[in-house]
Formats: C-alpha cells, sequence, structure tokens
C-alpha cells in the first residue's frame, strides 16, 4: 500500500480544467464576470498591495456602476445561454492510496485485487453533509480522486483530456459515517466503510444530466436572486446549533463577519457579497465550486 505519486494539486488542476470543457460545467467566475458585463476590480482597498507596487497610500478611485461606458464593454462573451448560479456542483479532490490486495471484507462487497482508497475527513464532511441537505436538489456535492497513482498516468491522462474519465465521484451523502471510499475502477462503484457497504451510484455526467433534467420547468428566478440564496443557505446550514465547533467553522464565519463588514453602493453590491461568502466556504473546507447550465 502506498500514495499516489503526485500530490491532490498536481491532479486537481488539470482535472478541473477538463471539468470546464463540458459545456454544461461553468466556472462561477466567468458566470459572474459575465452577467456584469465588464472586468474590473472591486473594493481593492488592501494598502499592502499599493505599498508593494511603491505607493505609500491607496489611491482614489470611483464606482463604476455611476457612469455610462460603451456598449461593447457590455457584450456576452459567448452564445450560450448563461448559467444562474440555480444549479450548482461542489467538488472536494483527495489523494488516493494503492491496495495491492484486498482484505476480506472488501472482497464480500466486491473489490477484488488491486484498488485504491481515500480517507474522509470527518469534520469536513459533516460541513459538506450539512450544505448538500440544506441545497438538496440545486446541488451535487461530491469527492474526486484519480483511478490511478503513478506520475506517468497523470502526465497521460492529462495530456489525453482524460482526467476525469479515469476518477472516482462519489456523492457526499452517500458516504454518511464512513471513514473512508475503496474502488478499483472511475465512476461511482465502491465500497465506504467503517461497516463495509457497497455503494453503484450514476456517473458523475449523468448525475448532473438529472439534476438539469429536474430543474427544467422550475421557477425563473434571477441570477442574482439564485446566487444570494445560494449564499444565504450555505451560511445557514453551518450556523446549525448541533455542528461541533472546529477551526474550519470559526475560520468561515470570520471571513463572512469580514465580508459582511464592507460598505459599497455599486450596482450586484449585494451579489457580491454573496460570490465571496461562497468563495470563502470553498477555500475554508477546500472544494472547488462549478455552476451547471443545460446549454
Amino acid at each position: 500500500m502506498g500514495k499516489a505519486e503526485f500530490e491532490e494539486k498536481e491532479y486537481e488542476g488539470p482535472l478541473y480544467n477538463q471539468l470546464t470543457g463540458n459545456r454544461n460545467i461553468w466556472s462561477p467566475g466567468q458566470v459572474f464576470e459575465q452577467h456584469i458585463g465588464i472586468d474590473y476590480a472591486m473594493l481593492l482597498e488592501e494598502e499592502w498591495i499599493f505599498n508593494l507596487h511603491r505607493f505609500r497610500r491607496v489611491l482614489p478611485g470611483a464606482a463604476l456602476s455611476r457612469y455610462r461606458w460603451p456598449r461593447r464593454w457590455f457584450l456576452r462573451r459567448t452564445t450560450n445561454r448563461l448559467p444562474t448560479f440555480r444549479l450548482n456542483l461542489f467538488i472536494q479532490a483527495k489523494r488516493s492510496e494503492w491496495n495491492r490486495g484486498a482484505r476480506k471484507l472488501l472482497r464480500e462487497n466486491g473489490i477484488q485485487g488491486p484498488h485504491w482508497h481515500f480517507k474522509i475527513d470527518e469534520d469536513q464532511q459533516v460541513a459538506l453533509e450539512t450544505v448538500w441537505n440544506k441545497l438538496r436538489n440545486r446541488a451535487l456535492v461530491v469527492y474526486a480522486a484519480p483511478a490511478f497513482h503513478t506520475h506517468q498516468d497523470l502526465y497521460r491522462h492529462t495530456r489525453g483530456g482524460t482526467i476525469a474519465e479515469n476518477s472516482t465521484f462519489p456523492s457526499v451523502q452517500v458516504l454518511k459515517d464512513h471513514q473512508a471510499w475503496y474502488y478499483q475502477h472511475p465512476g461511482a462503484s465502491g465500497v465506504a466503510n467503517t461497516e463495509p457497504e457497497k455503494i453503484e451510484e450514476l456517473q458523475l455526467n449523468d448525475r448532473i444530466a438529472d439534476l438539469i433534467g429536474s430543474e427544467l420547468n422550475a421557477e425563473n428566478q434571477a441570477w442574482s436572486d439564485n446566487l444570494k440564496g445560494l449564499s444565504a443557505d450555505i451560511v445557514a446550514s453551518l450556523s446549525a446549533e448541533n455542528l461541533k465547533e472546529t477551526s474550519r467553522r470559526a475560520t468561515f464565519f470570520e471571513a463572512v463577519n469580514e465580508i459582511e463588514s464592507v460598505k459599497g453602493d455599486f450596482d450586484y453590491f449585494d451579489a457580491w457579497k454573496a460570490f465571496y461568502k461562497i468563495n470563502a466556504f470553498c477555500e475554508t473546507f477546500l472544494v472547488d465550486w462549478y455552476v451547471l447550465q443545460d446549454k
């Protein structure tokens, strides 16, 4: 048994790059930027950034929403309909371990011979479960781990664009009360352990298609309302009294309070705050966030 030859960061970089090549999966930053229509740095008021460039103080600026701008700055950069932040995908990448043989309980549940597994962080699992329980039909929350373990395979799948096709994506909710995920193949079939439980889920792309399909006739809300609702639900879920106090949870709410303390009067200011609260959740609990769309 041994850890994969590569670190999580080496795996998750090409994985996420390839996932956003899927027409249904968008980077939230790209969506946010295209909904607003122009690129700009918002509330860049950290003095150390200006000191770094040899300015003695923060330079004066302007709230861009107060001014009229050339129409071409607001042109869409894609012919596709933009996602509305209604449907989302949260992924937590894991570094797997390689096992040459399977013990009896795994063999009894279908794991025969060489296989991989990754361990589950209890505090992280509880937090992700809690968020999924709140969002339910508006989000998929999954783990991702490679069904390979050598640098040579990593480079081959990176070059070939086949990282996702050679990864496992078990849903957070099926791993409730378990400590590890064992698997022999890409997809979402494997054995969850503490008490071994054989689990077979649909492929990630099929789960995405099902989620999108279930929402096609849903009420069409503004993207900013969906974004604010998503943020509020994440904050509310992690505010639950029954959750254990952890350093990650404290770090998240410290970031939320800092975001709330910022004052602004530009268009979409509330959406901006919501966007960064969700980012704070992702950074604190080590997940990547994507927005889903049917076209």
